[in-house]
């Protein structure tokens, strides 16, 4: 463990004089764990997993929600391991509420996703990585990068940021990880990022009793507006529940261990809202002989969880923030993270993705005393200052031309 420690220090070390966009790996990890199956997860970390699922779930945020609660979880699990104080006490109290023994969590954490790594007939890829401004390297203490890269098995690198390559080279990397199927963490890399600490989850399955193409027809969705889409149809063997709530089904997919449970709500669009709701569904399933009407669905969803993360307790990562494990520069904090996924479901089976960025950004850079967004009706007046003329005026109400 010393000898990995140092191994990483001097590669630290060394990167303080780097200008080149070209990535300099600090870890040979490819970003992902590739370990024996363990027969059963730990059941603690799934329920503490399932739960922040649920408490970030909001039906209201946009027209479609969908995202990888276990991308978001390992993304702030890796940036926890970089907090003291009381900031490190807010990650507990919302990844691991009751955790008394932090090395065994490192290691249910490890075994988790050695166990989801897996290949054929389902795939599910978990891969994560560290990426540091090549001058702020120096800085990043040697612990931090061993415990992501032992337990994470995160790809550490380090780039210049003002490089326009770079972004590119962050990109491919998720884009390598996701499948391609996300194409794009992001377009630029702020002036004050010292760390993005990013999580991909790619998932692909067929179904155990496939969809025939020449049963797809044209339907109306009802959704916010109606919408005429192509549905797959069958009849068969599917296992269901029905009750005052919801009706819910469980289309399986070909490894037998894996499946989709869609839920229609009677009387809400989201009546599970809950682990042990969901326990419960689960419990209940029934066999049934289902006539099933599937939309199709190929969907992308994009989300800043900042404001939702704040409201579950985790405020001083994004304010006065104590990152002291992971740098002794500690002007450390979590600017953005962000929550990018993919969703499609034909015939064959489904294809997801994931990716969950956080950004840490160093508060002695440029951190604004305010923020003005310009997102509703505005005036506005082109002045010859000089004169306090007014040239042009306008009351802005619509932004398109």
């Amino acid at each position: 463990m010393k000898k990995g420690i140092a191994t990483l220090l001097c590669g630290v070390l060394l990167l303080s004089a780097c200008t080149s966009s070209r990535i300099q790996k600090l870890s040979l990890d490819t970003g992902s764990l590739s370990l024996k199956q363990a027969a059963v997860l730990n059941a603690t970390l799934v329920d503490s997993i399932n739960d922040l699922t649920f408490k970030l779930q909001n039906e209201k945020d946009v027209t479609n929600v969908f995202s990888s609660g276990v991308s978001i979880y390992l993304a702030l699990a890796m940036s926890a391991h970089g907090a003291a104080g009381e900031t490190y006490r807010q990650f507990i109290d919302l990844l691991a509420p009751g955790m008394k023994d932090q090395k065994s969590w490192l290691e249910d954490l490890r075994q988790l996703q050695g166990n989801l790594n897996a290949v054929a007939p389902t795939r599910i890829s978990l891969a994560n990585s560290i990426w540091m401004r090549d001058s702020f390297a120096k800085e990043v203490k040697a612990s931090f990068l061993f415990r992501n890269t032992d337990y994470f098995g995160a790809m550490i690198a380090a780039l210049d940021f003002s490089e326009t390559q770079s972004v590119q080279e962050i990109n491919d990397w998720v884009k390598t990880n996701t499948n391609g199927r996300i194409i794009e963490a992001f377009s630029s890399i702020d002036p004050a990022t010292m760390m993005l600490l990013i999580n991909t989850i790619y998932f692909k399955a067929v179904w155990q009793d496939e969809f025939k193409s020449k049963d797809t027809r044209a339907a109306i969705f009802h959704g916010k507006t109606d919408v005429t889409t192509k549905f797959m149809n069958r009849t068969g063997a599917y296992s269901y529940v029905d009750n005052d709530q919801y009706q819910a089904v469980l289309l399986p997919y070909s490894d037998g261990n894996t499946g989709m449970v869609v839920v229609l709500g009677k009387h809400e669009t989201a009546p599970i809202n809950d682990n042990e709701t969901l326990k419960a569904l689960l419990q209940g399933l029934k066999t049934k002989t289902i006539r099933l009407s599937v939309p199709k669905v190929s969907i992308s969803t994009q989300e800043v969880l900042n404001s939702k993360l704040k409201s579950l307790g985790l405020v001083d990562a994004f304010t006065t923030a104590d990152f002291s494990e992971l740098s002794s520069a500690n002007e450390l904090y979590i600017s953005q993270v962000l929550h990018k996924t993919k969703l499609i479901i034909d015939e064959k089976g489904t294809e997801a993705a994931a990716m969950t960025v956080v950004t840490l950004d160093k508060t002695s850079i440029m951190v604004p005393d305010i923020t003005m967004m310009i997102d509703r009706p505005f005036q506005l007046f082109i002045v010859d200052l000089k004169n306090n003329l007014i040239l042009f005026n306008g009351i802005i109400q619509q932004v398109s031309d």
